[in-house]
């Protein structure tokens, strides 16, 4: 397995950012030229964590290696990977610049039908808002305790001391509610169906003791009633890397990867 720690000046975010990447290798026989590229998913940090917590916080390197898929993961900061109302422009960064540069750096293919997207939390968000946006571009889209409706956000999760920090993010990143739809998920589905597009698979996975259960059942029943199909799982579990590692794990086994 090969991991690789990129630091790279981004025109869109306008500053030095991180990513890490995870190659699997074939570790049986030595292979001068790799002529076919691998499908690629890319993997979305929630929010307080950076490029690095997938890798220090579940097996994905052993995962990537089992379904001989590269897995991309970036630096995302705090915000929800959108061009922000009053900050950074990561959805931009996110679809127009990294990966053309993963793709001039790596063996990963251009393909549609070879490009996943999945996150946690704030990454889950992340994914939804990135898969349905831009639906042609994605094979995939798989969200574990995902952030389904930023909207609800505001002073939500009860530990922390000072939500006015949150909430002041949240006013930096979308506005001042209610929210533009093109950041609602729901909203966005809806585009998708009205326009006559294909939206990706979606799968969606769910802990019973995660604060967010409630906000992904809504997510799940609007889904459900605008004819899109999610693949839905819940077991016991909270907002934690516990849940997390078992989700990517079952994912990557749900998402239509090809053999390699």
């Amino acid at each position: 397995m090969a991991i690789i720690h990129c630091s790279f000046l981004s025109k869109y975010l306008a500053y030095d950012t991180n990513v890490t990447v995870v190659l699997p290798e074939n570790r049986d026989a030595y292979v001068e030229e790799k002529k076919e590229l691998y499908p690629v998913l890319y993997l979305l940090h929630g929010r307080g964590d950076d490029c690095n917590a997938w890798t220090r916080n579940t097996r994905i390197e052993l995962y990537a290696t089992e379904h001989q898929i590269a897995v991309v993961m970036p630096s995302g900061e705090d915000s929800f990977y959108v061009d922000s109302m009053h900050g950074k422009r990561y959805f931009s960064y996110m679809t127009k610049e990294l990966p053309v540069i993963m793709k001039n750096w790596f063996p990963i293919s251009s393909k549609t039908e070879d490009t996943f997207i999945a996150g946690l939390s704030m990454g889950g968000y992340g994914a939804l808002k990135l898969g349905l946006t831009e639906p042609d571009k994605y094979a995939g889209i798989a969200v574990f305790s995902a952030a389904t409706n930023p909207e609800k956000l505001y002073g939500f999760f009860p530990e922390e001391p000072d939500k006015s920090i949150m909430n002041q993010n949240l006013n930096r990143v979308f506005g001042e509610k209610p929210f533009p739809k093109e950041y609602i998920p729901k909203e966005l589905l809806k585009s998708i169906k009205s326009n006559g597009d294909v939206v990706p698979p979606i799968i969606q996975f769910e802990g019973t003791k995660d604060p967010l259960y409630e906000m992904n059942q809504e997510f799940l029943k609007d889904a459900t009633k605008l004819g899109v199909q999610v693949h839905y799982e819940e077991w016991e579990g909270g907002h934690d890397w516990y849940f997390w590692d078992e989700a990517i794990r079952k994912a990557l086994f749900l998402l239509p990867i090809r053999e390699g």
